[in-house]
């Protein structure tokens, strides 16, 4: 579930969301995970489930990028941008499910996706993952996450996030765990803002 009003609805606006990401320390933290999590290899198929304004580009070497996300202004930003880097859809898993081009990938990732999902919702991305990988290949999620003992202006700065499906390190564990063999590592500080994250790496 994802809730898009008042400032939040500003957030649609892809100039507006890279700014808003780079202010709070997201360019760090996204180059971080494509080094350390996503691993990608020249050459290698990567998937990018809720691709945003594919920005991760930017730290990704020469692969066979495909994106897809629901904001078709995200789609059209990433066109302009990096039209000649990769192939940017209009859609999500549930509409690109049958879609041949989704096969044989060395990694999928969902960056920040599946805490603006319900659980069956993320079911059905995590198995469209699944199939879209091939043999040993992987997905990696990187999601806000409740920790215990949280403090007080972490969990107000997580509660005003557009995600309203915010889940605790088992809840992650447990989805993902069912479809996928599951390695996950918590952040209590991956921004300039008080907020916490997972990444989970996920072996088909």
């Amino acid at each position: 579930m994802q809730s898009d009003s008042g400032l939040l609805g500003w957030l649609k606006i892809p100039s507006v969301y890279n700014v808003f990401s780079a202010a709070v320390g997201g360019n760090v933290l996204r180059c971080s995970l494509i080094q350390n999590h996503v691993r990608a290899k020249p050459g290698d198929k990567v998937i990018d489930i809720g691709c945003g304004s594919a920005e991760v580009l930017r730290y990704l070497p020469d692969v066979e990028y495909i994106g897809m996300d629901i904001n078709a202004d995200y789609i059209a930003f990433a066109r302009r941008t990096y039209g000649n880097k990769g192939t940017f859809l209009v859609g999500d898993s549930q509409s690109f499910r049958d879609d041949p081009r989704f096969k044989d990938a060395n990694v999928v990732m969902a960056l920040g996706l599946l805490h603006h999902l319900e659980d069956q919702e993320v079911t059905h991305c995590l198995q469209f993952a699944y199939d879209a990988l091939r043999a040993k290949g992987r997905f990696i999620c990187h999601e806000a996450c409740w920790i215990p003992n949280q403090g007080a202006l972490s969990k107000y700065v997580m509660s005003i996030d557009r995600g309203r499906s915010i889940r605790t390190e088992e809840e992650y564990r447990h989805l993902a765990g069912n479809i996928f063999k599951v390695d996950a590592w918590v952040n209590t500080k991956p921004l300039r803002i008080p907020y916490v994250t997972i990444v989970l790496e996920c072996e088909k």
